[in-house]
């Protein structure tokens, strides 16, 4: 099923017109002072900002003190004990307890607030969450209302997110107590049985402890204490959400999917966590991610109907971007090979699957709101004027498996190959701030929520599909379970505390040339100035590889070409961390420039300061074998040719000398003799002659070398 934009608008529309939240709690059912509050229920709204508690009473008059005792998630108390014996007003005696036995909160549960409330004034207060606590030791907060009667049938209070520390895509906890402060001269609390939350049977405690066993939630929280099926009322604090609840998904180990029709007002998908949609879901959904740094993070919008006013001023993005009045958000622009940066005066639609690069002014969480698609997403790629890289992302609050390791079929890399000139995604890896490669020889990889991407496009650009059916729960956010004992080498390079690195797999079926899905090149969409790479052992296309997969055979008779682009005067360090190779084979580094060959063990690596400026392949090379190298052993096993195209025969591998370079065609004709003088990487214009397989011989002071190519 193809987007339907016009239902998107609609659903937009209708959903940012939907009424407040109205979460409802009930009392305990005790009446040991009447039933006011152990009969009585409640309702939360929420606009964004302000919490209202809309209070209907039970059957008694509201003639004593009510606390509601707020766990925020910070640091706090899981017990109101003697330490806590504020005597300054009635108000601060009924949150004390004054006097009385302790109340012991359910498990998990820390106060930070208390909202205490008669018919005289209704306060938020805060509780340090250590120490002693004496007479007008609660710091008072705010006032927020309360009944202006003990007969009224129902009043309100409210305090804003900001009163409790949290934002309004946070969550709390709650209980309520009812006794009276003032009884025996005000040296004791005597507490009734009435509350909200569980544990208080019937009879009243008086000045007897109180154990709590279960809280109440806002917003409906999920728990996922049962299993996955959103239907299920026991994986919610407050039940299967209503048409008018707020809800509230953090990452737990069973994450819900929905297989009917749902209807809410509201909710907030916490970061590593995750929602799956089967059928229709109406209401607006905020997706989260934590950004840990200040760094730049590709990000993907996983709901339609959110705006870009409205992002910018849901975060906190960076205000020193660039130039002139840029923020910390990027467009990329592959006509250009360019960032282009927004302002905060910018505008217009977040669309969904669209990615962007984002950076915030201090780590915190990013938040994207809007409506969650319940159907397939298409997404235009194209091959621009510059380049053929698009910025992609996951159109899903949920994770969707990348390559063949994480879902057999269903991967966005099978399903898209058609339209992909590599079986590659790109992931910007913040920490080391450069791009990480993923292609079918990679551990099982899946996209988390939010996470943006890029792929390259075929000539002519095409559709990139993502299917309902590819979503899924997982229960990390780490991108890769290796599951297979293969043999790999991790190639590694540091200038200075800049690290880049290339990763050579051996994999029964592959092959010495370019296997597209299991050979990967480094990401081009923008200028490098720090990479290692390789290029193919033979048949090569001139691609540079940040993954190249090899047979897992024939090791010694297989020579990589290491590329490096670095800077002159940086010294360079290059280390290789090998698993799963066959038993005594080694790993060198040849690097032709001063003729040596360095083992690199783990132990040991390879480290030396540039004279010069490197860009490309010529002067290193990998070899795997079981016997110790030396300069001796130098041959013509490194030296690559193919053609970079049309009229271009490329040779890699003859760092001096003198060298002479024959074309036979089928027949024996000789179409082409040249000499050369070696450079790493020498350049040979081809003479114009029919598509076909030609001999190339190769003369060189070490011997000669014959090859195959194929002219096209």
């Amino acid at each position: 099923m193809k987007k339907n934009y016009i239902l998107a608008i609609l659903t937009a529309i209708l959903t940012s017109i939907s009424v407040s939240a109205q979460v409802s709690y009930s009392g305990n059912g005790n009446s040991g002072f009447g039933a006011p509050v152990g009969d009585a229920s409640m309702t939360v709204n929420d606009d964004g900002t302000t919490i209202t508690f809309s209070f209907t009473k039970g059957a008694g008059d509201f003639n004593d003190a009510m606390v509601m005792y707020i766990s925020t998630g910070a640091t706090g108390r899981s017990s109101i004990t003697g330490d806590v014996n504020d005597t300054g007003d009635d108000l601060r005696k009924a949150i004390s307890n004054i006097g009385s036995g302790d109340i012991a909160f359910p498990a998990g549960f820390a106060t930070t607030h208390a909202v205490a409330i008669n018919t005289g004034f209704g306060g938020l207060w805060s509780i340090s969450p250590s120490g002693s606590i004496g007479a007008n030791g609660l710091t008072f907060v705010d006032a927020v209302g309360g009944p202006s009667a003990a007969a009224d049938a129902s009043f309100s209070f409210s305090f804003d997110w900001t009163e409790i520390g949290l934002t309004s895509t946070d969550k709390f906890d709650f209980v309520i107590t009812y006794g009276n402060p003032t009884s025996n001269s005000g040296t004791e609390m005597f507490s009734s049985d009435e509350a909200f939350g569980t544990g208080i049977s019937s009879g009243n405690p008086g000045i007897s402890a109180m154990t709590y066993t279960d809280d109440h939630s806002y917003p409906n929280t999920w728990t996922g204490t049962t299993d996955s099926d959103w239907a299920t009322a026991t994986n919610w604090t407050e039940g299967v959400p209503s048409a008018t609840d707020n809800v509230y998904i953090p990452n737990v180990t069973n994450q819900p999917t929905a297989a009917g029709a749902v209807t809410i007002n509201k909710g907030v998908v916490k970061s590593d966590a995750s929602l799956i949609a089967q059928s229709t879901f109406s209401g607006t959904i905020t997706s989260e991610r934590t950004l840990g740094t200040n760094n730049w993070y590709l990000v993907s919008s996983p709901v339609s109907g959110e705006t870009l006013e409205d992002l910018i001023t849901n975060n906190d993005f960076d205000n020193t971007t660039g130039t002139g009045s840029n923020i910390g958000i990027g467009t990329y622009d592959n006509n250009t090979g360019n960032w282009d940066y927004l302002t905060a005066a910018s505008t217009g639609p977040v669309t969904i699957g669209a990615a962007i690069a984002v950076k915030f002014n201090n780590p915190g969480d990013i938040s994207i709101t809007g409506t969650i698609s319940v159907i397939d997403e298409d997404i235009s790629i194209t091959d621009g004027t510059t380049n053929e890289f698009n910025l992609i992302g996951n159109p899903y609050p949920s994770f969707i498996p990348a390559n063949t390791n994480a879902d057999g079929t269903n991967n966005i890399l099978t399903i898209n190959s058609s339209v992909l000139a590599e079986q590659t995604i790109w992931l910007w890896n913040q920490a080391t701030s450069s791009y990480d490669q993923v292609n079918q020889a990679t551990g099982s990889r899946f996209i988390d929520p939010l996470q943006g991407f890029f792929v390259e496009s075929t000539s002519g650009g095409g559709t990139f599909s993502f299917t309902e059916a590819m979503q899924s729960h997982q229960s990390t956010s780490t991108f890769q379970r290796t599951t297979t004992n293969r043999p790999e080498i991790n190639l590694t390079m540091s200038v200075g505390s800049s690290t880049r690195d290339a990763d050579i797999f051996y994999i029964d079926g592959t092959t010495t040339g370019f296997d597209n899905g299991y050979d990967s090149s480094i990401f081009g969409g923008v200028v490098n100035e720090l990479a290692i790479y390789t290029q193919a052992v033979a048949n090569g296309t001139g691609r540079n590889l940040g993954i190249q997969s090899l047979p897992d055979n024939d090791y010694e008779n297989m020579v990589i070409p290491v590329g490096i682009i670095a800077t002159n005067g940086a010294e360079i360090t290059i280390a290789a961390n090998a698993t799963n190779l066959p038993a005594g084979i080694n790993v060198y580094l040849e690097d032709k420039d001063d003729s040596s060959f360095t083992l690199l063990d783990g132990s040991s690596n390879f480290t030396t300061t540039l004279t010069s400026d490197l860009n490309g392949i010529g002067r290193f090379y990998i070899h795997t074998t079981t016997e110790a190298l030396s300069i001796d052993d130098v041959n013509l096993d490194n030296i690559s040719m193919y053609t970079s195209s049309n009229n271009n025969l490329r040779i890699v591998g003859i760092q001096s000398g003198n060298a002479q370079v024959k074309i036979y065609n089928i027949l024996g004709k000789q179409v082409l003799s040249t000499s050369f003088e070696g450079t790493g990487v020498n350049d040979i214009t081809l003479p114009n002659v029919r598509a076909g397989v030609y001999i190339i011989q190769l003369e060189t002071e070490n011997g000669t070398l014959n090859k195959k190519v194929i002219i096209e």
